[in-house]
């Protein structure tokens, strides 16, 4: 047999040198291609932190022309809208506290997912109740006036400059020539005005909670394209932060809906802040149970534009789910259960090295409660608690220092008051009630309340069992420690307690229709002093006001009226100071504790500040967990 090697033979060897060729050519042409397209992607990064710096530059010097007032400049100052003989506060330009773009590893662009803990209904300037929506929404509007981050001090926003009435009658406001909304569309004194007169103030709209709170806002009126006028019925400490610190809606937007539209809106947000919604189409709203997302504003007036692309709020009501999705990295930020915070950097000595672990104080710390209803439930019928007595036996019955110490794992202190024991507003000399079944059970008996068939259930003199409804939120495994731990309390003392645990959306419902006995919940603050009108006060049961415990009460009245008119601030501290004793004494609600801000924040996010005013995510900016 002959092996011959023949021209067919020589054609196909040739072919196959000639493919293997061009696949080795290939393979180098696109080794080349790779190293010029990573060459390019690392100049448009260098290009884009360029770019960043050089319009901080630019931003810089519009801020240093504005302190200077350099003639020729929009901060040349012109006071020919202001009033004569009344001083003018002139506002710096909005800007970082700490700015991103000055740190070597700044980049921009990227995403933050933030987990929420509850479901929120809707996302509604000045209709949504919830901390969440608050949350969102003070990234999508901008107001008159702010809070700075640092010092807790109001320093314009919108606001280029205001005057304030000595007396407290009326404040001018004169806005930023080149503020814009996220159309594009100027802000005029014409919006500020639709903000208050057309839109809180509207009786159609369900802003019966802010109407409550502003309710000394006399008349908003537009003196000028961009200069409006506020005027207050009386003078209170409050007129000032009041008139700057309520959400700046585009008039041109929000007129064309009709209340019906507004009311149903689940998330109809158009602002002129640093984030913006992804769509503004109200055919294309944002619905419960999905995630809300919003975008960069790339035109952006205010100095200090946002690193990030985009800002996530994911709802997870679950503990354990939350802190699972946050470790697998579906977050990069939760608000931590203090039990998996403290045992997390307890068990693990490699968590701070991938992670920053958050614990502090600020001006948006709250308090948890559990709030007794005063008033009749549902309208119906009264609870056992409308009686004073009861209600202090209930506070005397749970050892708060043991839920702390416990459930908290030590995180926090026991509330005395609405106010955190660092406020000036509240008074030194209240002490927490003491845990004293003995006295539990002596208040109990003066209020009628006693086990008269040896049954080991309290009847009242009517033979009506004392047998009441716990209702909380779901989700949190705290909560329901609180719930069961208040459940065997309350069988020690012959007390028959039942749980009603709810979604937040039907818990929401609750408290507006005031249904229930007894309430779990916390408020926390937005502002350093808050107005305790807002809770407190009998005008506020009425509307879905949040004195939803319909707690009444004459001299509680009497000194937050006369509080909110003393404009001396160490003469008002003395005055919350008999505010507090009244509530201490009062006890509508048993307050649990004091509530620090606890966060846990993956390592690839860098400038993530805990400043008193809270957390500023237009600072945060992305690097890859390589370069940590």
């Amino acid at each position: 047999m002959y092996n011959k090697f023949g021209l067919k033979d020589f054609v196909i060897l040739l072919a196959v040198l000639l493919v293997g060729v061009g696949v080795v050519l290939a393979m180098i042409q696109d080794d080349r291609r790779f190293e010029q397209n990573r060459d390019l992607l690392t100049k448009v990064g260098t290009l884009e932190k360029q770019l960043a710096r050089v319009e901080r530059a630019l931003e810089n010097g519009v801020v240093a022309r504005a302190a200077t007032g350099t003639p020729g400049t929009p901060a040349a100052r012109d006071e020919s809208w202001a009033r004569p003989g009344v001083g003018i506060a002139w506002q710096p330009v909005p800007d970082y506290t700490i700015d991103p773009t000055e740190f070597d590893d700044y980049e921009p662009g990227g995403e933050f997912v933030e987990i929420f803990e509850a479901q929120m209904p809707k996302i509604m300037p000045h209709l949504a109740q919830d901390v969440y929506s608050r949350r969102i929404t003070d990234l999508v509007f901008d107001r008159l006036g702010d809070y700075s981050t640092d010092t807790k001090t109001l320093v314009g926003s919108l606001a280029e400059a205001w005057q304030y009435d000595p007396d407290g009658m009326w404040l001018r406001v004169k806005l930023r020539e080149n503020a814009r909304f996220h159309d594009g569309e100027t802000v005029n004194a014409d919006d500020v005005q639709f903000t208050w007169m057309d839109f809180i103030f509207n009786p159609e709209l369900e802003t019966e909670r802010v109407r409550s709170i502003v309710n000394n806002v006399e008349d908003v009126k537009a003196v000028s394209d961009k200069v409006v006028e506020f005027t207050f019925k009386s003078p209170l400490y409050s007129n000032l932060s009041v008139a700057l610190l309520y959400d700046i809606l585009p008039k041109h937007f929000y007129e064309r809906f009709t209340p019906a539209q507004i009311n149903q809106s689940t998330g109809l947000l158009m602002g002129s802040g640093p984030f913006r919604a992804e769509s503004f189409d109200p055919s294309d709203q944002w619905s419960p149970g999905t995630d809300f997302v919003l975008v960069r504003n790339e035109s952006y007036w205010g100095g200090g534009k946002p690193a990030l692309d985009r800002l996530r709020f994911r709802t997870i009501t679950e503990d354990l789910a939350s802190f699972t999705a946050y470790k697998n990295g579906e977050a990069d930020m939760m608000r931590p259960t203090s039990a998996q915070f403290t045992e997390t950097l307890a068990n693990d000595p490699d968590w701070e090295q991938t992670n920053q672990s958050l614990n502090w104080v600020n001006m948006r710390s709250g308090y948890s409660f559990i709030a007794w209803q005063c008033g009749k439930r549902n309208g119906e019928r009264l609870t056992p608690f409308h009686d004073q007595r009861v209600r202090l036996a209930m506070t005397h019955l749970l050892d708060r220092q043991l839920l702390i110490d416990d459930v908290s794992r030590g995180i926090g202190q026991i509330a005395t008051g609405p106010n955190n024991s660092t406020s000036p507003a509240s008074a030194p000399d209240v002490i927490p009630w003491p845990y004293d079944l003995a006295k539990a059970r002596e208040l109990l008996a003066d209020a009628g309340w006693v086990d008269r068939d040896g049954d080991n259930i309290l009847e009242n003199e009517a033979g009506e069992e004392f047998e009441w409804e716990y209702t909380y939120a779901v989700g949190s495994d705290s909560t329901v420690q609180l719930a069961n731990y208040v459940h065997a309390q309350c069988a020690l003392v012959g007390n028959r307690m039942t749980h009603n645990p709810l979604d937040w959306t039907i818990f929401v419902e609750v408290l507006n229709s005031r249904d229930f006995d007894a309430i779990s919940l916390a408020w926390s603050a937005s502002s350093p002093e808050s107005d305790p009108r807002q809770i407190w006060h009998s005008a506020s049961i009425e509307n879905q006001g949040d004195n939803f415990t319909q707690w009444a009460s004459a001299d509680a009245d009497r000194l937050i009226d006369k509080g909110r008119a003393t404009l001396s601030d160490p003469e008002r501290m003395l005055v919350w100071h008999e505010l507090h004793r009244v509530l201490h004494e009062e006890q509508p609600y048993t307050f649990l504790r004091e509530i620090p801000w606890l966060r846990f924040v993956s390592g690839e996010f860098k400038n993530v500040n805990p400043y008193s005013k809270g957390l500023e995510q237009r600072e945060f900016y992305a690097v890859p967990m390589s370069g940590i």
